[in-house]
């Protein structure tokens, strides 16, 4: 399966815009192309391919189990990759709040930054807005990525390997930042068109955000 580009597709209608456009079945668009086609009021719903009609049996009005909504205009199967990263992100959320229910009360705020992080993460890409301005525990993004690679500068030790001998506290941490990790590297997966990733607002929110947990893993150890 390739992808078709929003490069592509310019330069395909170089020499003038068709009157319409079909997705060859051996290709899927990008989102950058997706939109592109949508601008130029040239994209069909998948619904309406003549080889994906099946889908969506319209005599019962009812969508089957192995798809769900993308966005308000387009139906998708459960394993696209912008679905699993929103399931990634969902999972994540629910492993903060367990150990908000069981961490002593000063690790809280710090861990609700981190939750409003990702409820605004799948929120924008819910939604396909931009990821509001944000902090983590008063750091800005930069703040972030300069405390967790140059933790000296901040008091602490230097860096660390997870280690039983550091409690089960910095233990739950580090699991969040893995966790973390594997949520960003879906979304790198989700918006890859071939040649570059989009929504790198959503990517660096992760990136810094895993970056955040190993801070909070080292305050842990410190203490």
């Amino acid at each position: 399966m390739r992808f078709i580009t929003e490069r592509e597709l310019r330069d395909q209608f170089a020499s003038g815009i068709p009157e319409q456009y079909e997705t060859p079945p051996d290709a899927k668009l990008t989102p950058a192309a997706r939109q592109y086609l949508l601008d130029l009021k040239l994209y069909k719903h998948p619904d309406t391919h003549p080889r994906r009609q099946a889908a969506v049996p319209s005599e019962s009005g009812r969508k089957p189990e192995h798809m769900t909504n993308l966005n308000a205009h387009e139906m998708v199967c459960k394993t696209h990759p912008r679905i699993l990263l929103r399931g990634k992100l969902d999972m994540l959320e629910s492993e903060i709040l367990v150990l908000q229910c069981s961490c002593r009360p000063e690790w809280r705020a710090p861990l609700e930054d981190a939750l409003a992080l990702v409820r605004a993460v799948l929120a924008s890409e819910v939604r396909g807005t931009p990821v509001p301005a944000w902090k983590l525990d008063g750091m800005d993004p930069e703040e972030v990525h300069r405390c967790s690679h140059h933790p000296q500068e901040f008091g602490f030790s230097g860096h660390i390997l997870p280690s039983k001998e550091h409690g089960l506290l910095a233990a739950q941490l580090n699991r969040l930042r893995a966790l973390t990790r594997e949520v960003e590297l879906a979304a790198v997966q989700a918006f890859w068109d071939g040649q570059k990733a989009g929504r790198e607002d959503i990517i660096l929110a992760l990136n810094r955000l895993s970056s955040f947990f190993y801070v909070l893993q080292l305050r842990a150890v410190r203490r």
